[in-house]
């Protein structure tokens, strides 16, 4: 009988060893699912998921600590009683999140690069397109030195897209396209206002080649915008030039020291020679005129500007130009050679017509 209760108690122990061992065995910890699922989700941190694929990447992360917490909590229990089926369903999800969270982040970062390529392009040829149209018009220096940090900041970013650093390129874009939208808007409403006046100016060159082609003669038609000199002869084009005008030239002259060169119907009243003039040749224009005078009072009348004002005077077509810079005190520059030429082929009452543009708004910018 107690040889029996022995055996028995033997089997028994027998039995719930083998049973742990099985149990143990059936039901290791889920060490490689863990791995796999930690593996992963730093795979989808290095490609930037919580920014291209935050929804997969959130739940891949929530699945994880689950089953971080649900290990932890079946290691706290007696070994036969762990469970660990439901911490290695929730790794493996973990790991699928991640997964879905690597796919959804390779096809949006593709997105996001071809979206700050095309974003590069539009804002370079915006650039470009500022430069064409106002590189030499008249800007303030406060917004140049903004337009200049703006240049600066674009190449910088287009310099971090191309070492795959978005993040960065997108700040200094924004940026610059902050700048571009505010001064260019600005600038083009300016050149717009300005451009109103092409009718009369129209009315003016049409007037000009038609007294230079009805009496056989040559005339200068001075374009401001495009900084050229046009000469004339029986009112077909001969030569262009290109010449500098005053610092502050967008605008008809107002008064004396404003710098702005003047609009309208001229004449050539002198041709001074070398030595005769501060500009190595010149030729004088009839400035002020009789509808320069008028359109003087009228604007001191208005209190456009000062009663003490003063109209100004000695307006020349000179030379020792070439510098690529508007800088006279009001006249129009040209190269000594290509004053020369013109200097040989206009008498002394050559009509010089002076207007802002000699093409509308819409053919400049077609």
């Amino acid at each position: 009988m107690k040889f029996r209760i022995i055996l028995i108690s033997v089997t028994t122990i027998v039995f719930i060893l083998v049973i742990t061992i099985i149990r143990v065995k059936t039901n290791e910890p889920p060490d490689r699912e863990i791995n796999m699922a930690r593996k992963m989700i730093s795979e989808a941190e290095l490609l930037k998921s919580p920014y291209y694929s935050k929804e997969e990447y959130e739940e891949a992360v929530e699945y994880f600590d689950s089953a971080m917490t649900g290990w932890k909590r079946e290691n706290d229990r007696f070994i036969l009683f762990r469970d660990y089926d439901r911490t290695v369903e929730l790794a493996e999800k973990s790991s699928e999140s991640s997964n879905k969270a690597i796919a959804t982040a390779k096809k949006n970062k593709t997105k996001a690069e071809e979206a700050l390529q095309i974003r590069i392009y539009a804002l370079g040829e915006r650039i470009k397109d500022f430069d064409k149209k106002f590189g030499s018009f008249p800007i303030n220096s406060s917004h140049r030195d903004e337009l200049s940090k703006s240049r600066l900041l674009y190449s910088e970013g287009v310099m971090a897209f191309k070492n795959k650093n978005y993040s960065s390129c997108r700040s200094k874009l924004d940026s610059v396209e902050m700048t571009l939208n505010r001064v260019v808007v600005l600038y083009e409403e300016k050149l717009s206002s300005y451009l109103s006046g092409y009718p009369k100016w129209s009315e003016m060159v049409e007037k000009t080649l038609h007294f230079s082609k009805k009496n056989r003669t040559y005339c200068i038609v001075v374009d401001k915008l495009a900084r050229e000199l046009i000469l004339y002869k029986d009112g077909k084009v001969l030569k262009k030039y290109t010449v500098e005008l005053g610092v502050n030239w967008v605008g008809d002259k107002n008064q004396q020291g404003d710098k702005s060169t003047p609009e309208g119907l001229y004449k050539i009243t002198d041709k001074k020679t070398n030595g005769q003039t501060t500009f190595y040749k010149a030729f004088m224009l009839d400035y002020p005129n009789e509808d320069d005078k008028k359109r003087f009072l009228q604007n001191k009348k208005s209190g456009a500007i000062h009663q003490d004002a003063n109209i100004g005077n000695l307006i020349e077509i000179h030379g020792n130009g070439g510098k690529g810079i508007d800088w006279t005190n009001g006249c129009i520059a040209l190269k000594n050679e290509d004053l020369d030429e013109v200097f040989k082929l206009c008498p002394v009452g050559t009509w010089v017509t002076i207007v802002g543009s000699t093409r509308s708004e819409d053919e400049l910018f077609l």
